[in-house]
């Protein structure tokens, strides 16, 4: 996407001064405006066709890896328990696919929304064409560095909040009420709350009172929480 951009809005700006000198149907904003649009349309088209089938994977992958940490668990203490899928699992499954696809299509159209207004703020500044175009040429790979930090925590995020739910509903479908809150002491700045949070018992239905605002959450819920739970298995 990124080179895409770059390579036709560069073109317009630096390779085609006549067609931008031009006074007959079109300006230079307006041929700039378009090719934004054009572009935008189909970048954002992309996404979304590749986000389905990513999101159905990852919804899979994390709900394997859900029954492997329960099965383990109920292995280890000489338990059988009969996974089956319920309403509750196929509505946070679906929730979580649709989630996943809405943040992946923010990708696109937060980054044509930020290449817009760089390119339409250079031209009210009236500077030269091939000035513009050198700023726009040197911005895009700041650019396309922030574009893949925000895709990256967007998938850390998701991923565990996908974990936390889907083992959420697994649990309390397979009979598993309560479960021990484990901090991940993985972050530079770990929440206090959530290192006070280490080893306390919990219901599976409304979690603990530790969230950013007070509000009551789950392991892995919050932005940025690494931490996850033990299931308190029935007897």
């Amino acid at each position: 996407m990124n080179d895409d951009v770059k390579a036709e809005i560069v073109t317009i700006m630096r390779d085609n001064p006549l067609a931008m000198d031009m006074a007959m149907d079109a300006n230079p904003v307006d041929l700039v405006k378009r090719a934004i649009s054009s572009l935008a349309k189909k970048w954002i088209d992309n996404f979304i066709r590749k986000a389905i089938p990513v999101s159905d994977e990852v919804a899979d992958k994390t709900l394997e890896a859900v029954d492997r940490g329960i099965l383990a668990s109920a292995r280890k203490d000489s338990l059988v328990i009969n996974l089956q899928w319920t309403d509750a699992m196929l509505q946070k499954r679906d929730a979580i696919i649709a989630e996943n696809v809405a943040y992946i299509r923010s990708i696109p159209e937060q980054y044509f929304t930020e290449i817009e207004g760089m390119v339409y703020r250079a031209m009210s500044r009236g500077g030269d064409r091939k000035k513009l175009a050198d700023e726009l040429e040197a911005g895009f790979g700041k650019r396309h560095g922030i574009t893949r930090r925000r895709a990256e925590r967007i998938a850390r995020d998701q991923v565990r909040k996908a974990t936390s739910a889907l083992a959420n509903a697994r649990q309390r479908a397979a009979g598993i009420k309560r479960g021990i809150w484990q901090h991940s002491g993985g972050s530079n700045k770990p929440r206090k709350k959530h290192v006070h949070a280490h080893g306390q018992e919990f219901d599976l239905e409304v979690g603990l009172p530790i969230g950013d605002k007070g509000q009551y959450v789950l392991p892995g819920e919050e932005p940025e929480c690494g931490c996850t739970w033990k299931p308190v298995l029935p007897f």
